[in-house]
């Protein structure tokens, strides 16, 4: 495909001239087109607009300065317009300029350079055209991108801006040129601004670093890319992109809540609270510490829900974990958090009526018993629900490590089964795992197992011997032997009773 040759119109009243100029520049590959006089000239570029013009000052009628003036004023400040004049004063020069004239060739004409001259011409203004083109471009994206875009130097001073949103902006958008970033943000926004700019100075680029502005409208979160510019023989600038994440970040956190977070009480649910434990574990294990884990579990709870309702038990538990932030928040030195420590990430819902509460780095298992004794009255105080006053009694196991498990599963195991035996002991106790607990477990599950399977077998048998009243020969009781021994209640003369299969020996 080849491309189209350049137009140029030869503006002269001299026969001679146009004749030299058309040879000249047809030989240069032009395509060339001539007036004899300036309306002519003007009436042939309204018809067909040519890619330069070269016009002779010296003409009847319009002279070359009225006519480049005219062309000037139609075709744009970037039109090529050569002024052909044989005067070569300053004056003559200057009012060529003055004119609108891009350049100027005085005669006699170097004919063997004349196309060399407006090709070099040309490839300025194609130069000056594709430049626009860009610019218009640019200026077309940045119009689109939603982004602020800041130009800084190395010292973090602002030197240009595009702020699209001027929401977003911590100080009206004319007062940020000259100044730095210390002068505009707050100090860790600036902080993380100037890591930013540093990683790029080292490495091209930084992406990912995000930081909080405080503005009028409440609190906003940028994310920077950050890119080096260096000009040839000048210090490096930056070319800062901040997007405004602050709703992505809002709803990763709400996917995160969803995640690792109870939706009744947002306490952390078990998954979270497991990495928790794990983190206090490796912790302790490292230091030579010991921490407890406390399992709490209300009482008679199914109750409180069917009597009243779901929505009456939620209340409840809502509660709860009020009553229990409240009661592992008063500063006591038990609960001392590891580095990292997040307060409630401490505290969990396991989900129904069981809670856990981890307290890191204990100097003796008696602290947790301090603390179990403050969560029972705490929780064991009357609640009003629904015009009923409810209350409420937990049931607290604790088990420490490293005395009753090296890992979360054990240590719940252990917490759990001393849970179930505070529960036996009565309504708002607490107690420490025992490793007697966990045979005692282990046998009454054995005999679970055993007795389903007799069950299932048809395996169990009785055979009762009467006990009579000698004086008056009547049955007063009933002894029973066999594979389950009975508990008889003594009966009146004359009368019988159900009789109950008394607890497996």
């Amino acid at each position: 495909m080849t491309t189209a040759a350049k137009t140029i119109l030869v503006v002269d009243d001299d026969l001679t001239a146009i004749a030299l100029m058309r040879a000249a520049l047809q030989k240069a590959g032009f395509a060339v087109s001539t007036a004899l006089d300036g309306m002519d000239g003007l009436r042939q570029f309204r018809a067909k607009p040519s890619d330069i013009v070269l016009l002779d000052v010296d003409m009847p009628g319009l002279s070359g300065y009225e006519v480049c003036a005219a062309l000037r004023l139609e075709a744009g400040p970037l039109l090529p317009i050569v002024m052909v004049t044989g005067f070569d004063d300053f004056r003559s020069v200057d009012a060529a300029y003055v004119a609108g004239a891009t350049d100027f060739i005085a005669k006699p004409i170097n004919w063997t350079l004349l196309g060399h001259r407006v090709r070099y011409l040309l490839r300025g203004y194609q130069a000056v055209l594709d430049l626009r083109t860009a610019e218009a471009r640019n200026t077309a994206l940045l119009a689109a991108l939603p982004d602020l875009l800041f130009e800084l130097d190395i010292e973090g001073r602002y030197v240009q801006y595009h702020p699209p949103r001027s929401d977003l902006l911590t100080t009206p958008v004319e007062n940020l040129i000259g100044k730095t970033i210390e002068e505009v943000l707050s100090l860790e926004a600036a902080r993380v601004c100037r890591t930013a700019m540093q990683e790029a100075y080292e490495t091209g680029a930084s992406i990912g670093k995000q930081l909080e502005l405080q503005l009028p409208g409440g609190t906003a979160w940028v994310e920077l890319s950050v890119s080096r510019s260096v000009d040839s023989g000048q210090t490096p600038h930056f070319i800062i992109l901040a997007r405004d994440v602050t709703e992505s970040r809002a709803a990763a956190d709400q996917i995160r809540r969803l995640a690792y977070y109870d939706q009744l009480t947002g306490l952390p649910n078990r998954e979270h609270f497991h990495a928790r434990v794990a983190s206090a574990l490796d912790h302790a294990g490292t230091n030579k510490r010991q921490l407890a884990l406390l399992c709490i579990d209300l009482d008679k709870f199914k109750r409180i829900n069917d009597t009243l309702g779901h929505s009456v038990g939620d209340d409840l538990l809502r509660m709860t974990a009020l009553r229990l932030r409240e009661a592992v928040r008063r500063g006591d030195p038990a609960e001392r958090a590891i580095p990292g420590g997040t307060g409630d990430a401490d505290l969990s819902r396991l989900g129904g009526d069981e809670f856990m509460f981890l307290m890191p780095d204990i100097d003796a298992p008696d602290q947790a018993g301090v603390v179990a004794a403050r969560i029972l009255s705490a929780i064991m105080q009357p609640i009003l629900l629904a015009r009923h006053e409810v209350m409420v009694t937990p049931s607290i196991g604790i088990a420490v490590y490293p005395a009753d498990g090296d890992d979360f599963e054990t240590l719940f195991k252990s917490a759990d089964l001393a849970m179930y035996f505070a529960k036996r002991q009565g309504p708002g106790t607490f107690a420490f795992f025992k490793s007697s607990m966990n045979a005692n477990a282990l046998k009454r599950l054995t005999m679970e197992g055993k007795l389903s399977r007799a069950i299932a077998g048809n395996e169990l048998s009785l055979r009762f011997q009467p006990q009579f009243d000698l004086g008056t020969g009547l049955i007063v009781g009933m002894e029973a032997s066999g594979s389950c021994a009975l508990r008889v209640n003594k009966l009146k003369p004359g009368t019988m009773r159900a009789l109950r299969p008394c607890a497996w020996p």
